[in-house]
């Protein structure tokens, strides 16, 4: 070993506590805040994400795709996606990722594929990271099958959780 090399030691974490280290720590968080979009694409869904939209979030906005069936991507705009806030008011998809950094897609049946596709496009067309969670059980394997299906060509990120208490903390990792 040469001299000019020093190996990490314990005691070099403990020498970072120290009073004299500490005057060189930024007193700030490391970085700003996200501006999320989460977005229901099913009834199932859409109650899982509506029971956390009271929680204390960072500049995330919550969606619900009203449609009951699959809607056609090539022929709708996104201005024509029918969107929802959790009060029920109607939202606009172009206005409403505006400014985003990230887009979630949640999904427990595999419906509104087409929606999805929709969003990611309109993400995509932005710079915009798209993660997709996929709410499973242990009785649902074919619902979960069709909802990964469902976003898997969109989503950077794909997640199946079992139930909907993974929601918040995929959430709290993207820093929504």
């Amino acid at each position: 070993m040469s001299g000019s090399h020093r190996p990490t030691l314990l005691s070099n974490c403990t020498l970072a506590t120290t009073a004299a280290e500490a005057r060189f720590r930024v007193e700030y968080p490391n970085s700003r805040t996200r501006s999320s979009r989460i977005f229901a694409l099913d009834q199932r869904a859409a109650e899982a994400m509506y029971a956390i939209t009271e929680d204390p979030w960072q500049g995330a906005h919550f969606l619900t795709v009203l449609a009951n069936d699959d809607i056609e991507p090539e022929a709708t705009e996104a201005s024509q996606l029918p969107l929802a806030h959790p009060d029920g008011t109607p939202a606009d998809l172009a206005v409403e990722i505006e400014g985003a950094d990230v887009v979630v897609l949640i999904s427990s049946s595999g419906r509104n594929a087409g929606a999805a596709e929709v969003v990611a496009r309109e993400a995509y067309h932005r710079s915009i990271m798209t993660a997709g969670l996929a709410l499973s059980d242990l009785n649902a394997g074919e619902k979960a099958e069709a909802a990964v299906n469902a976003m898997r060509p969109f989503a950077s990120v794909l997640v199946v959780a079992r139930d909907e208490e993974f929601i918040p903390a995929m959430l709290n990792a993207l820093r929504a």
